[in-house]
């Protein structure tokens, strides 16, 4: 008589473990979804992640892309952010950061043969403190404030740093990068909508208020950095967040 081979015996006990596995963590994720969904209705503290994306506008700023005798008024960005929140009660504290990035490029000051590009991006560290002052079952509207610091990143590149040829190999930066940093504080306010248990979709205004060094950077190429001093910025952004209990 034949006995079976281990490995048929070996696959189906593996099979039963990989599925009680499975089994246990979607137990162990539905018990989490409970709980940060009955610590939201009786209001006792839980977390929150929150992923945001929308646009990014600097609507008043004096931004100098080739030189400090030739700027535009207002510029429109892309922005895309994720914060995470301690919640209790209607009160939320937490902290974030923010990318931005300019919706297409400038031409830079050089020879026309170059086809030199200048670009711009943002980067924004905060603290955030925020208040629900209307809620409900299904709704939420906040307002709130925070404080934090800011990356301008000024970029410049000719056509051979964009394209390069086939048989060229670069070593190092293929831009010339300068950098403004300084300290933001603003305010703003939102509103999210309970869709599922423990997720929400919503919409946020902000206003914020920058202080970026006072003279402009200068890179090695002799090329100005676009933005100083004060600047006044607006973000608009769709929200979806999810609950997590403690």
């Amino acid at each position: 008589m034949m006995r079976p081979t281990p490995f048929p015996m070996m696959a189906v006990a593996g099979a039963a473990i990989a599925f009680t596995a499975a089994e246990a963590h979607a137990e162990d994720i539905s018990r989490a979804s409970e709980r940060a969904a009955t610590a939201r209705k009786l209001d006792r503290p839980y977390t929150m992640v929150e992923v945001s994306g929308g646009l990014f506008a600097l609507p008043a700023a004096e931004v100098c892309p080739t030189s400090l005798d030739k700027c535009v008024t207002g510029e429109t960005s892309l922005a895309l952010g994720i914060r995470n929140f301690y919640r209790t009660g209607p009160f939320a504290i937490g902290a974030g950061i923010m990318w931005a990035t300019t919706l297409g490029a400038d031409s830079a000051r050089g020879d026309t043969s170059l086809q030199r590009d200048h670009s711009r991006k943002y980067f924004l560290v905060e603290g955030l403190f925020r208040y629900a002052f209307y809620r409900s079952e299904d709704w939420e509207v906040w307002a709130g404030g925070g404080a934090g610091g800011i990356i301008v990143s000024d970029s410049w590149s000719v056509l051979a740093d964009r394209e390069p040829p086939d048989d060229v190999a670069f070593v190092g930066p293929r831009a010339t990068t300068v950098g403004t940093e300084g300290f933001t504080v603003g305010a703003g306010v939102g509103a999210d909508w309970m869709f599922a248990e423990n997720w929400s979709a919503g919409l946020s205004l902000r206003y914020m208020n920058w202080f970026l060094t006072g003279d402009p950077e200068f890179s090695p190429t002799g090329d100005v950095a676009s933005l100083s001093g004060r600047v006044d910025s607006l973000e608009m952004s769709l929200l979806l967040a999810y609950r997590i209990a403690l």
